[in-house]
């Protein structure tokens, strides 16, 4: 593509670029805002989490398809990077464009996805029977006489409780146990081979082993965690690849490039945090986009061709007639104006005769 076309495209493009570059992050903080506006509980009890939810669930939907949208719209500011990069470095594959697309939109999918199958799941833990007490020396009598007919028993020790998963899918509760009897409770079911859970949250109680059950077994919910791992993968290679090309093309800043490729590989420890972090990255590359940045944005933009950055400490230099040049000056000293110090050649050194002593 010639040098023209290639300057009046991205210039044709640049404004709605900028505009684009900086709408998933305002969608992001809105979505924030509507889910706030809701206070859906958010305490340690997932049974209360589930009960809150039923009663906000257009809401939290809302804020997810409103979050959705922005993530739909990243793709466009991205591709007009990757365009452009792959306008001016040979490096870049035209196939990697799909990363573009893949990673943004699997993830927008996702929260939408996930939004519909919780509200589903608070909708059937809402609706089920309340569930059954049993006594301290009922529940003993049942892990020593039959324990294979319990499914699992989690614990809670912040509040003294029981909760009892039978095989046949019913749940009961025991609302308090001696405290002496903890350690009793749980080395007791190791010796029947009972499967059993321990939880320490101040808050939790019956029945969340029941809320945890529901939300396991919606299979919206399962199908929005096998949506998330492909998601995170392609917004990974988005954002080192790109950046990455984009810098070897001129086009970013070696901070903004870097910080870029440090935000996509953040992304498999601290996914919360990088996700609007990255947003936030592509919010300031609109900036970059409309030439609106402090110190302008790199040359590689007006020439319409790679320009590779200088090095910290590394000035231009030019040729006659003011073409740039690469590398590094180094002093010569003129001819005939050598330092004292420095030796002559053997050929040029007169000899020194000595005397000898006798």
């Amino acid at each position: 593509m010639e040098r023209e076309r290639i300057l009046e495209r991205e210039r044709r493009w640049a404004v709605p670029a900028g505009l684009l570059a900086l709408a998933p992050l305002v969608l992001y903080i809105a979505s924030i805002i509507i889910v706030q506006g809701a206070h859906i509980s958010g305490g340690n009890s997932e049974a209360a989490q589930l009960t809150s939810l039923h009663d906000h669930a257009g809401t939290v939907l809302v804020s997810a398809i409103v979050r959705g949208l922005g993530f739909l719209l990243l793709p466009l500011p991205i591709l007009y990077l990757f365009l452009a990069a792959k306008a001016r470095n040979p490096r870049v594959q035209a196939a990697m464009v799909g990363f573009v697309f893949l990673g943004p939109i699997l993830f927008g999918i996702q929260g939408v996805v996930q939004a519909v199958g919780a509200g589903q799941a608070a909708d059937k833990f809402v609706q089920l029977p309340a569930e059954t007490h049993q006594s301290y020396a009922a529940y003993r009598e049942q892990v020593d006489q039959s324990p294979s007919q319990i499914e699992k028993v989690t614990v809670y020790t912040a509040e003294n409780a029981v909760e009892v998963e039978q095989t046949n899918g019913d749940f009961y509760a025991v609302k308090e146990y001696p405290s002496k009897d903890e350690s009793r409770i749980l080395s007791d079911l190791d010796a029947n081979g009972v499967d059993n859970e321990s939880n320490t949250d101040t808050g939790a109680g019956p029945p969340d082993a029941l809320a945890s059950k529901t939300t396991d077994d919606n299979g919206v919910l399962q199908a929005s965690q096998g949506l998330l791992l492909p998601a995170v993968l392609g917004l990974i290679v988005m954002m080192v690849y790109i950046p990455l090309q984009s810098l070897r093309a001129g086009l970013l800043s070696r901070f903004l490039g870097s910080l870029g490729i440090a935000l996509g590989a953040s992304m498999i420890l601290i996914l919360p945090i990088a996700i609007i972090a990255m947003l936030a990255w592509t919010g300031f590359l609109g900036l970059v986009f409309v030439g609106r940045v402090p110190g302008g944005r790199p040359p590689a933009w007006d020439a319409g061709e790679a320009v590779p950055l200088q090095r910290p400490g590394q000035g231009p230099a030019t040729r006659r007639g003011g073409e740039t040049i690469e590398g590094d000056a180094t002093e010569v000293e003129a001819d005939g104006e050598g330092s004292p110090d420095t030796e002559q050649p053997a050929a040029g050194r007169p000899k020194r005769k000595r005397k000898r002593r006798n």
